[in-house]
């Protein structure tokens, strides 16, 4: 693999990172931001999971026939 396929988004500054020899830390900043993208897609989720169930319990109650229909606990 090379640096382009790795980091493609550093690639035009490739030069600058090499004579700096922050390769470390482009790849710190890019696993930092990748787990800041993984984290908020699974809040994401969570968050449309819940609010899924919440509109789920919103049509059984207000539809008579189906609220008879669930047992209460």
């Amino acid at each position: 693999m090379s640096f382009k396929d790795d980091y493609p988004d550093f690639s035009e500054v490739e030069h600058h990172i090499r004579r700096a020899q922050a390769l470390r830390a482009v790849y710190l900043a890019d696993v930092i931001a990748n787990g800041i993208v993984s984290f908020s897609r699974g809040l994401r989720s969570l968050v449309s999971a819940g609010s899924r169930e919440t509109a789920d319990l919103r049509a059984i109650e207000s539809d008579p026939f189906l609220k008879r229909s669930v047992p209460k606990y």
